[in-house]
C-alpha cells in the first residue's frame, strides 16, 4: 500500500473511532443509566421514582410522547441539560 492510501486508511479509521465515540456518548449519560434499571434505554415511572420522591408530576411533565416512558433527550430535557 503506498503512502497516501495509509493516511487515507488512518484517517478513515480516526473518523470512524470519533462518530461511534459520538453516538455512544450521545446515549450513554451515566445518570441516564442509573436511572435505567433493566438497560432497555427508557426509564419508566417505577424505575424514576426510586430516585425522585413524589416524582410523578415531573415525569408525567417530562413524557414529550406521553408514551409512559423517558427518553434519553425526555429525561436531559427535564434537567435543563437539553438533549445531547
Amino acid at each position: 500500500m503506498n503512502r497516501i492510501g495509509k493516511m487515507f486508511l488512518m484517517a478513515s479509521i480516526l473518523v470512524l473511532m470519533a462518530l461511534n465515540g459520538w453516538a455512544a456518548d450521545k446515549q450513554d449519560h451515566i445518570c441516564f443509566r442509573a436511572l435505567d434499571a433493566d438497560q432497555d434505554g427508557l426509564v419508566t415511572l417505577a424505575e424514576f421514582e426510586k430516585y425522585y420522591q413524589d416524582g410523578e408530576a415531573k415525569f408525567k411533565a417530562a413524557d414529550a410522547d406521553h408514551d409512559g416512558k423517558l427518553t434519553h433527550d425526555e429525561y436531559h430535557d427535564l434537567l435543563g441539560h437539553g438533549s445531547s
